[in-house]
């Protein structure tokens, strides 16, 4: 994944109801009898990474983004029970009068001793603290973008020296919070709890925080791509949402991975640069002086928005914050993946294509701005 800053453990595909209350997410096992249909999801991501072409098995492209989806959101939750159930097995009953609990030692753990709320703690402590929370999910993205095979970037992963371990580690976590999803003692969320998960909220996906930590800024946008092509792209992106069985006979759907991100980064650096330079509201006031020639090979901004586009900018996230255009921008990735049309996401993603449009536009002008100091 580009532009982003590795080792960054802010929470990215829970919203803040689940962040305040991460034991929801739980309620994916929704009382079964065994944790067997999400075993399941999770090995289907596994085997899509070593095994050519096996996302043509299924309908289309998005049944393998959902279920990386649906593992990652149960990492995440993992992680929030984590920071609010810490020691568990030391704490668990200690003191207590006569009361012996029995934990097996950590070599005679396997996917079926997990069995009490004391093992599953211990387990989940074992494997978060041997792997980290940020490593588990990066994983778990290099998993869905090997199997959806991409070739629109030169990429080495190093996850197949370790993909048996991986698994193995995800399997416990989903068997160990398969056992916490009984509990309703567990589940419980105290006035504790609640101030150590406060920190987090922030990071929900319904606010207009940043989905990721990113090392770069509009300064990077063309790191990896040119405007010229990020523009036909975005293009092509748009006009996808209107094909039925596009993957039928096409293949590399890695790749829209690969733009969709591409188009986030866009949009939430331009949101961080507003956000965080100070100034920003008398600095979009400020005309830019832009040469004849240079205006004369800008398409895809009125005159106004020429003169100032930061004001243009601050207007559009104005009118529609960032969790909003986000979550357009995951519909639309979602439309493209699904072999589908849909006609409301069309009329969404249009919007949102000419937004991205404007934004590679200014970016390769933005040695024109004024000088605010």
């Amino acid at each position: 994944m580009n532009h982003i800053i590795y080792g960054d453990n802010r929470i990215s595909y829970l919203t803040k109801e689940e962040i305040l209350n991460p034991f929801l997410i739980l309620n994916i096992f929704n009382c079964k009898a065994s944790d067997d249909d999400v075993q399941e999801v999770c090995w289907t991501l596994f085997s899509s990474a070593i095994r050519p072409a096996y996302w043509m098995k299924f309908e289309s492209p998005l049944y393998l983004y959902e279920c990386f989806k649906q593992i990652v959101r149960l990492i995440e939750a993992d992680y929030l029970i984590m920071q609010i159930r810490p020691n568990y097995v030391q704490k668990v009953k200690f003191g207590t009068s006569g009361l012996k609990p029995t934990i097996r030692a950590d070599d005679e753990f396997t996917e079926a001793l997990i069995e009490s709320r004391q093992e599953a703690f211990k387990l989940l402590t074992k494997v978060n603290s041997q792997n980290g929370f940020y490593r588990i999910k990066l994983d778990l993205y290099d998993l869905l973008f090997e199997g959806l095979e991409p070739d629109c970037v030169d990429y080495c992963s190093s996850l197949h020296e370790f993909i048996y371990d991986t698994y193995q580690d995800i399997s416990k976590i989903i068997r160990s919070l398969f056992v916490l999803s009984s509990s309703d003692t567990e589940r419980y969320i105290s006035e504790r709890d609640m101030t150590i998960l406060e920190q987090y909220v922030g990071f929900g996906i319904d606010t207009d925080s940043s989905t990721f930590g990113y090392s770069d800024t509009i300064y990077d946008i063309f790191e990896n791509e040119s405007a010229k092509d990020l523009i036909s792209i975005a293009d092509q992106a748009r006009i996808l949402i209107g094909e039925s069985n596009y993957w039928q006979t096409h293949g590399n759907p890695g790749n829209v991975l690969y733009y969709f991100h591409e188009f986030l980064f866009i949009i939430e650096s331009f949101h961080e640069y507003i956000t965080d330079t100070p100034g920003m509201s008398e600095l979009a006031k400020m005309r830019w002086q832009i040469p004849a020639d240079r205006l004369e090979t800008i398409h895809n901004l009125s005159g106004k928005q020429k003169k100032r586009p930061f004001k243009y900018v601050l207007k559009a996230f104005r009118e529609k914050p960032l969790s909003e255009w986000r979550s357009i921008l995951e519909n639309w990735k979602q439309a493209v993946l699904s072999n589908h049309t849909d006609s409301k996401i069309l009329n969404e993603a249009r919007e949102t294509y000419e937004f991205i449009v404007k934004l590679i536009e200014i970016t390769t002008i933005l040695e024109y701005q004024p000088d605010f100091n």
